[in-house]
């Protein structure tokens, strides 16, 4: 039976994303999370799948993906020492993955932006008055739309009432 790599990992306690590593560390897949290709020794265990909305033109969306052939997990190492060691790596990689891209965007940001700066820390007295005008502004607001509901209220009122009078 073909198997994606979610439906394979989830045979053996593993995210998609640790079995595809897992995949790629046994020789079955090379490449990066979103583009791995199958090397020659995967070959005979994967079938390549594609999925579309059935749309043409600008709104085409699709994909492929491989399904693997459930006996390649006969082929694979997948002791529990093993798996950890995997779950471990792509942790690891998450992680690094996330810091790289909150570094690069802290630094678009610091080129990009003149408000932006590393001692960008605003005083609680700051702070703190433009909370009073965010509450006063609120408050005034508050009181207009409640007159405001009651002045209309009273002239529908009044007008239904003067309709009754034939």
């Amino acid at each position: 039976m073909a198997l994606s790599a979610k439906r394979l990992g989830e045979k053996i306690g593993l995210t998609s994303q640790e079995m595809n590593v897992l995949l790629k560390e046994e020789g079955y897949q090379n490449g990066e999370p979103g583009d791995y290709s199958t090397t020659d020794k995967g070959k005979e265990y994967v079938s390549e799948k594609g999925w579309d909305n059935g749309y043409g033109g600008y709104a085409f969306r699709g994909y492929n993906y491989n399904e693997w052939d459930e006996s390649i997990l006969n082929n694979i190492d997948t002791s529990p020492e093993r798996l950890s060691q995997i779950r471990t790596k792509t942790a690891n990689e998450r992680r690094e993955r996330s810091a790289k891209k909150k570094k690069e965007s802290e630094e678009y940001w610091a080129t990009h932006s003149p408000l932006y700066s590393d001692n960008n820390s605003l005083e609680e007295s700051d702070c703190d008055e433009s909370n009073n005008d965010i509450l006063g502004s609120l408050a005034i607001i508050g009181v207009l739309a409640y007159g405001l509901y009651k002045g209309i209220k009273h002239l529908y009122n009044r007008h239904k009432d003067n309709k009754k009078i034939d």
